[in-house]
């Protein structure tokens, strides 16, 4: 396209308030009492303008990106490539702002629809490279159209294959707009088409309480501070924003961030390749050191003890100040990325591979002292429990508890699972101690077993052909979320492993997508903080997510 570069209106994200009350809880921003004009209605639904489903099966996404032929960052995204002629039709229910099938000269045709949605916000969608036909026209500028209105059909632009160009923006009712920036387009006023579109799907669908959209894809997931800011990783740039969707403060550090938590009043820790940790708040450093750790692997806390792993299998713990309170020395020269670091109760567990390639798992408390260790000849899937510590080690389900006669954590052997899990198992369990493993089979089998070792019930899990496992998160006893790869969130019950329900997020395309960054976290009253790996963090009501399922399982 050759259009001129309009300057925007900045983008200033949906908005919502965060609050802490014991946990990081986030509800929604009082809508103004002043109603915005809908001559056409308010949207009800929203869809894509044509079928996608080639697209988004190849996982494609072009949205933001730099082409040196334009010399810019692609505002919308191209769709429905070498269909020229087909239908093209309105995403959601609006009015038609402009309508011209010379808007952008030889590369063809233009619409823009106004969209009211139910929270006051107004939306366009913009269809480009658009042609009439002798059956379908452009409709013309003020008239109402309805999700799935035929607004113009595919065309051929003079410097491309027949495609359609597809945007959604806050600004520019009436102007096809310059299809490339020079900036990030998220900060200057364009929504992520795909990701906008599933959100408003989710709020419309039910179970949505509020939402938080980055200008950046976080590559950690998000973390929720006491003072009203969510801070995300990105690359080597640590972002704050706040309740309003806004960039509060960014610090670059000199290596790729690998970690990043919260502490109270606001503070940050990060840790970057080289080693080098800091204290923030408000964007201002408050501590600098250096820890000799893995580079890739994050640290976890403990309270407000950091601990990073280090050489070898050992952990270092530092106070947020930098000082080092107390170290466990390793006992290899390995230092690669550790296979598992993860945090319980009251104790931090590391999984690494040792000179000899055996597998090693080590648990210590909150002094350094080990409490269980165990070397298996594979990578197990490890998790937290109320009371210590579940190890899927191959076909083998042990537990360690508290209790040893010695002061160390007690083994059990739980039972031996069958069929034989496959690599990169995953492991979760509820209050109650049951086990939900999902074996990451050729069958995609997910089964719970109960605290004494005996199956409560096996299912295949609609996951098939996945490079990862879904996340798995139990609440109480009642209900099991799983959220995959691809952005699918679904609610199962946990009594028999059925789907109660499911919705689709936006995990990002193939250029986009960062799966270290999913998150499900409950919350507080049973809600979810979840994250996809992409641009929007979601709280989700869980009681409403789970329905029925909830309502039984309490009863009981």
């Amino acid at each position: 396209m050759g259009a001129i570069k309009r300057t925007p209106t900045l983008f200033g994200g949906m908005g919502l308030a965060v609050f802490f009350l014991g946990l990081s809880i986030f509800f929604p921003r009082p809508i103004s009492a002043q109603t915005i004009s809908a001559p056409c209605g308010v949207v009800d639904g929203i869809d894509y303008p044509i079928d996608i489903s080639d697209s988004l099966g190849t996982r494609y996404d072009d949205f933001a990106l730099f082409r040196n032929r334009f010399g810019g960052n692609h505002v919308g995204i191209d769709i429905g490539f070498n269909r020229w002629g087909e239908t093209v039709d309105a995403a959601a229910r609006g009015e038609i702002t402009y309508s011209d099938p010379e808007g952008w000269d030889t590369e063809k045709g233009v619409v823009i629809v106004r969209h009211v949605f139910p929270d006051n916000t107004i939306a366009y969608t913009l269809y480009g490279h658009m042609e009439q036909t002798d059956t379908l026209k452009f409709p013309p500028v003020g008239v109402c159209v309805e999700r799935g209105d035929p607004v113009g059909a595919i065309g051929w632009p003079s410097r491309g294959l027949p495609h359609l160009h597809y945007e959604i923006r806050n600004f520019l009712p009436d102007d096809g707009g310059p299809g490339y920036t020079t900036n990030n387009p998220l900060r200057e006023g364009w929504f992520h088409p795909l990701d906008f579109t599933l959100l408003w799907r989710l709020r419309l669908d039910g179970g949505y309480l509020t939402s938080l959209s980055f200008a950046n894809t976080p590559a950690l997931p998000p973390v929720l501070l006491d003072t009203n800011e969510v801070v995300i990783a990105n690359g080597s740039t640590v972002e704050s924003y706040g309740a309003d969707g806004v960039l509060r403060w960014s610090v670059t550090m000199p290596g790729v961030i690998t970690g990043i938590s919260g502490l109270s009043g606001g503070r940050v820790i990060a840790y970057a390749r080289g080693g080098q940790a800091v204290t923030l708040q408000t964007g201002r450093y408050l501590a600098v050191w250096q820890v000799a750790g893995l580079v890739d692997t994050p640290f976890v806390m403990l309270g407000e003890m950091i601990l990073f792993a280090t050489v070898g299998g050992g952990v270092a713990a530092h106070s947020p100040d930098g000082a080092l309170l107390w170290s466990f020395a390793g006992v290899g020269t390995r230092d690669n990325r550790a296979l598992d670091f993860s945090v319980g109760a009251s104790q931090v567990a590391l999984t690494v591979r040792t000179d000899e390639g055996e597998i090693q798992w080590r648990a210590l408390d909150g002094t350094g002292r080990v409490m269980s260790e165990g070397r298996f000849t594979g990578v197990p899937a490890v998790t937290p429990t109320n009371a210590g510590w579940l190890i899927l080690a191959g076909s083998d389900l042990m537990s360690f508890t508290p209790g040893g006669a010695d002061g160390r954590d007690q083994m059990t052997q739980i039972t031996a699972i069958s069929p034989a899990p496959g690599r990169n198992a995953k492991i979760t369990s509820d209050a109650a101690g049951n086990a939900y493993i999902f074996l990451n089979n050729t069958d995609s089998t997910l089964l719970s077993v109960s605290p004494a070792g005996a199956l409560r019930w096996r299912t295949t899990y609609p996951l098939a052909g996945a490079p990862l496992p879904p996340v798995l998160r139990a609440d109480q006893g009642c209900v099991l979320y799983a959220l995959d790869m691809d952005g699918m969130f679904r609610v199962l019950n946990a009594a028999d492993g059925t789907v109660m329900t499911q919705r689709q997020l936006y995990a990002g395309g193939v250029r986009n997508g960062s799966p270290p960054a999913r998150m499900v976290r409950i919350e507080a009253g049973n809600r979810l903080l979840v994250s996809a790996g992409f641009l929007s963090l979601y709280l989700l009501d869980g009681t409403a997510l789970a329905g029925s399922a909830l309502g039984e399982c309490n009863a009981g």
